[in-house]
C-alpha cells in the first residue's frame, strides 16, 4: 500500500519498531482487538459505557459528560456508515491510548486519516481481506458485493480497502443513472475528468440482470481514448463498474469519431 507523508502514520511506524504503515496499523490494532472482536466490546477497553445512536446533523464521536465517556452515532446514517464512524472514533481512542492523540473533533486532516487507516483495519483486517480476495479471484462489481457483505461495510469502504491494499488494480465507481448518469464515488485513477460520463454501458446494465461488459471510447481533450468497462445495475437506477484503461488501443482524434 502506497500512503502519503503523514505524521501520525510515522509516529504509529515509530511505536511499533516498524518501517510499513500498513503492518504497523495491523500490529496496533492487534494490541486492543484479539481474534476479531466485536467492535463494540473494544470500546469497554477506552472507558467507553455506551453507544448511544440519536439522529445527528454529522456522523458521530466520542463525548464525556460527568466524567462518563460515551460515543455517539447518527441513527439516520445507514448501518454500514455508522460502523464506519465507530471503527473511526476507535481509532481516535486507540491513538489517544498510544500516542496522547485527541479524541475530540478535529481539523488535523492527518490525525482523521490515520483514524480512517485503523478503522479500514478494524473492519476488512488485511490478512482476512487478501485471503477473500484471492478466492474470490478477477476483480468484478459482483464480486465487490460479496466483499462488501463478507465485512459488513458499504461498496465505497470495500473498494478503498481492496485498491490500496493494491488486491484490486482497476478503478471503480458507483453511478445513479436517472436523466444522465452522475457519479456517486470512484476508487482508483478515473480516466475521464467530468462526473457525469456517457456510456452504454451503464444504459445497457440498467436493463440486464447480469453484468455488461463493453468497449468504449470517451472524449480526453481533442482525442479519445478507448476504455473497457463491466457496469452491474444494483437497484434503484445504481450501477457499479469496473473501470480498465485500454493502452494498447492508444488516442485517436476525435473528430475521427464525430
Amino acid at each position: 500500500m502506497k500512503v502519503k507523508s503523514n505524521r501520525w502514520l510515522s509516529r504509529i511506524r515509530k511505536a511499533l519498531s516498524e518501517s510499513n504503515s500498513e503492518k504497523a496499523t495491523q500490529c496496533l490494532v492487534c494490541r486492543f482487538r484479539p481474534e476479531c472482536e466485536p467492535l463494540e466490546t473494544i470500546t469497554t477497553q477506552f472507558g467507553i459505557e455506551q453507544i448511544v445512536r440519536e439522529p445527528l446533523p454529522f456522523d458521530g464521536g466520542v463525548y464525556e459528560l460527568d466524567g462518563k465517556r460515551f460515543i455517539k452515532l447518527n441513527s439516520l446514517a445507514a448501518s454500514v456508515r455508522q460502523r464506519f464512524t465507530l471503527a473511526h472514533e476507535l481509532g481516535h481512542l486507540i491513538l489517544e491510548r498510544t500516542l496522547k492523540a485527541t479524541t475530540s473533533c478535529t481539523s488535523d486532516k492527518q490525525l482523521e486519516e490515520a483514524c480512517d487507516m485503523i478503522a479500514a483495519e478494524l473492519l476488512m483486517p488485511a490478512t482476512l481481506t487478501r485471503t477473500l480476495a484471492e478466492r474470490l479471484g478477477k476483480q468484478s462489481p459482483e464480486k465487490l458485493t460479496k466483499v462488501a457483505n463478507y465485512f459488513d461495510v458499504s461498496l465505497r469502504t470495500a473498494a478503498r480497502r481492496l485498491y490500496d491494499l493494491e488486491l484490486w488494480k482497476m478503478g471503480t465507481g458507483m453511478w445513479k443513472c436517472d436523466s444522465a448518469p452522475e457519479q456517486i464515488w470512484f476508487v482508483g485513477k478515473r480516466p475521464w475528468k467530468t462526473d457525469r460520463p456517457s456510456f452504454s454501458a451503464f444504459e445497457l446494465a440498467i436493463e440486464s440482470k447480469t453484468p455488461v461488459c463493453t468497449s468504449e471510447r470517451f472524449s480526453k481533450g481533442p482525442y479519445t481514448e478507448l476504455v473497457a468497462l463491466k457496469a452491474h445495475h444494483i437497484g434503484k437506477k445504481y450501477v457499479v463498474a469496473v473501470v480498465a484503461t485500454t493502452r494498447n488501443a492508444g488516442s485517436v482524434p476525435a473528430k475521427a469519431h464525430s
